[in-house]
């Protein structure tokens, strides 16, 4: 039992030490020799044109996927309540409600962030 406990005391240590000192020696070598070589570039309009495209396509994947998982948990739950007994309609009804939680955010989430893009390339045309 004090072996156990010493060995969790001393792992935790570690782990705390690591956490502070593996920070420091990555910082310690710079990856850049010399920074004054480092000049970033302006944003052209056709970095704008493939950043939106690349966001619109990840968030649109995004709700897809998100669309068709749920409708499928949606269907499976449906059948296992209609054939289900009344124990397990009521074990059903539990599990639906972290099911309705999760689907309402994913929708208005991906629905939210579509809407923030639209308006801001219309104001910044």
């Amino acid at each position: 039992m004090i072996k156990n406990k010493t060995i969790i005391i001393f792992l935790a240590i570690f782990f705390i030490l690591a956490t502070f000192i593996i920070p420091t020696f990555c910082m310690a070598s710079n990856p850049i020799d010399d920074p004054d070589q480092y000049r970033p570039g302006s944003v052209t309009t056709g970095d704008e044109e493939i950043i939106k495209n690349r966001a619109n396509t990840i968030i649109g994947a995004i709700a897809t996927i998100g669309t068709i998982a749920a409708v499928t948990t949606l269907t499976i739950l449906g059948i296992k309540y209609m054939v289900g007994s009344v124990e397990e309609k009521a074990e059903y009804k539990k599990s639906m409600i972290p099911y309705i939680i999760g689907a309402v955010l994913l929708f208005t989430t991906s629905t939210i962030v579509s809407i923030i893009a639209n308006i801001t390339q219309e104001t910044f045309k």
